[in-house]
């Protein structure tokens, strides 16, 4: 069965909730459409399957889609956590005139999202990949009344607009290098031969910009100005996954093209970069936006280093925490009414917001038995060959640790004003229910850890390839610790707040990245005003030449009377003035 029939549900709920007059059912209508497409799932079986599209001559263009096990782990991902954004966004979105309008542009969404995870070859991912870009812009800069909103979705529009150019670059080099724009044509075409650079980098740079990395990672942290259900299911399983994931299927066409290295410092720049942020940032869902560049990074690392089943842990394990932490960001908000982290307080007013979040930052700072614990052991034993490169994966667990514990002990202070207790324990339902379901799943999704390797690869084992050690759990833990206690003597005992200091503060380069863009953009104008005057110039001196001919062309014209009289006395003024010319 094709497997396009998921998306069934969610086309129909579009078209259902833009046709009903009432808006109090539009949210029942996601949800169930969301439920139903994850129900449909197991019809849709796995391979790859190609329809004609149509044709150009002898040339026919097809849609392919596979559905394999990496396909099937982001469509499940991408539709479970799918229904229970749609749940929490019940108790979040308030305003009745915003129903409609929010719920058919997430339906759009996670139909994009899943028309790329299906994807078979590049004419269905660029579909889908445009198609993402449009709906993000849509929902980034969903309140329009807000400046910055507006400002964010431009911004983000316009960053992954050059990796859609570069993209669709690439898609015309493939097809005249290897005939095919199938994955599995071009995959076996490679032949463990050199294969051409530049097609392969300029789909990179469509990763760079869709995934966030160096020097395109700002537009995510801007993004936050969505609504926090929009940036929950942003950094969780959708779109910015959608460059590391397309780097996991075709990472032979990346190994053959010799890019491997760049990828690996390209990734552990943005690594270094998005801690530094994260950890001097003071509003709540951009210290999140920046680990979530941070793990971006660290998957491409992962898998630039060929530690591939570590990478595939990481990406899979991540989507839930993440998810679950911005939900926890979205309830703090909504119950102080307030985006900073100084001023957000008294989260413990909540027992189930306080347990859940809890969940969230272990899993995020690697504390075993959390997923991310498994993640971070497996990045470890990837990299354990090499000492230096080994400290520095360690520093990074450290200084992870460091500034999760320290965005939750900042909300976890006590303080609160009362009607700010009020609000903590006013929590609708739907909210708390998809946060306590998604900390189980950040628990519950470690085990996954002990099968990946025979999901993917068809043997048993561990993805690192050897059993866990207790070093490795003492390591990972102790780094863990050590962060925790950082960010609870600096932000909890001694109640600083989230303002950095002037030691940090100058770590705080997206402000220098920002500041570089600004100067670009300066640059770009200048050269566009330059050539702007030029032409003015250019086209005056035309314009002039133009007049000028048609002013001699109308005086002319004034001789061109047909009188014989006339032409005969200009024809004896002519001789004369001849016979004058020679004579002098």
């Amino acid at each position: 069965m094709t497997p396009f029939i998921i998306l069934v549900p969610l086309l129909v709920a579009i078209f259902a909730i833009a046709l009903d007059r009432s808006y109090s059912r539009a949210k029942y209508v996601a949800a169930a459409a969301a439920l139903l497409s994850l129900a449909l799932f197991p019809l849709v079986g796995s391979g790859t399957q190609s329809t004609s599209w149509f044709s150009v001559g002898s040339t026919s263009i097809t849609l392919t889609t596979s559905v394999q096990p990496l396909n099937s782990l982001l469509l499940l991902v991408v539709m479970a956590i799918g229904v229970l954004i749609m749940v929490y966004s019940w108790g979040y979105m308030n305003l009745p005139s915003e129903q409609k309008r929010y719920y058919i542009e997430m339906l759009a969404f996670e139909a994009a999202m899943l028309t790329f995870a299906m994807a078979g070859d590049f004419i269905v991912l660029f579909i889908a990949w445009s198609f993402l870009s449009m709906t993000s812009y849509l929902l980034i800069g969903f309140w329009s009344n807000r400046e910055r909103a507006t400002a964010a979705a431009r911004k983000a529009i316009t960053v992954v607009l050059i990796g859609d150019i570069a993209l669709l670059a690439s898609i015309v080099m493939f097809q005249n290098i290897f005939g095919s724009l199938q994955f599995s044509v071009i995959l076996s075409g490679i032949g463990g031969n050199p294969v051409a650079a530049l097609p392969v980098a300029l789909l990179f740079v469509a990763v760079m910009a869709k995934s966030a990395q160096f020097p395109l990672q700002e537009w995510l942290a801007d993004a936050m100005e969505g609504p926090t259900p929009v940036s929950a299911y942003l950094h969780s399983s959708t779109m910015v996954k959608a460059g590391v994931f397309i780097v996991l299927v075709l990472f032979p066409l990346f190994q053959a093209a010799g890019l491997l290295q760049a990828i690996l410092v390209i990734g552990a720049i943005t690594v270094s970069i998005a801690i530094f942020a994260a950890a001097t940032e003071n509003h709540v869902k951009r210290v999140l936006a920046y680990s979530t560049v941070e793990e971006l990074g660290l998957m491409l690392v992962a898998i630039a280093s060929n530690a591939l089943l570590a990478a595939i842990y990481f990406f899979f394990v991540q989507s839930f925490y993440k998810a679950l932490l911005f939900f926890s960001a979205g309830a703090s908000m909504k119950a102080t009414d307030s985006e900073n982290l100084d001023e957000i307080k008294g989260m413990s007013s909540n027992k189930l917001l306080l347990i859940t979040t809890v969940f969230g930052v272990l899993a995020l700072a690697g504390f075993v038995p959390f997923g991310g614990f498994f993640a971070d052991v497996g990045l470890d034993y990837a990299f354990s060959t090499n000492l230096v490169t080994y400290a520095l994966i360690s520093l990074v667990s450290l200084t992870t640790s460091f500034f999760i514990f320290r965005w939750f002990f900042l909300q976890a202070r006590k303080g609160a004003n009362r009607q700010a207790q009020l609000n903590y324990s006013a929590t609708p339902r739907s909210m708390s229910y998809s946060m306590a379901i998604l900390a189980v799943a950040a628990l519950a999704s470690s085990a996954v850890f002990f099968f990946v390797s025979g999901i993917f690869t068809g043997e048993g084992g561990l993805p690192i390839g050897s059993s866990l050690t207790m070093s490795d759990a003492v390591i990972e833990t102790a780094l863990v610790a050590i962060g925790a206690a950082i960010g609870f003597f600096l932000y909890l005992r001694k109640r600083k707040t989230a303002q950095p200091n002037r030691l940090t503060r100058p770590a705080y380069t997206a402000r220098a990245v920002n500041a570089a863009y600004f100067h670009f953009a300066g640059f770009v104008e200048a050269i566009a005003e330059a050539m702007d005057y030029t032409d003015m110039k250019i086209n005056g001196a035309f314009d002039w030449v133009g007049h000028f001919t048609i002013g001699i062309a109308r005086g002319a014209r004034r001789f061109a009377s047909g009188s014989i009289n006339a032409y005969v006395a200009l024809f004896a003024i002519g001789m004369v003035v001849l016979v004058i010319v020679v004579v002098i």
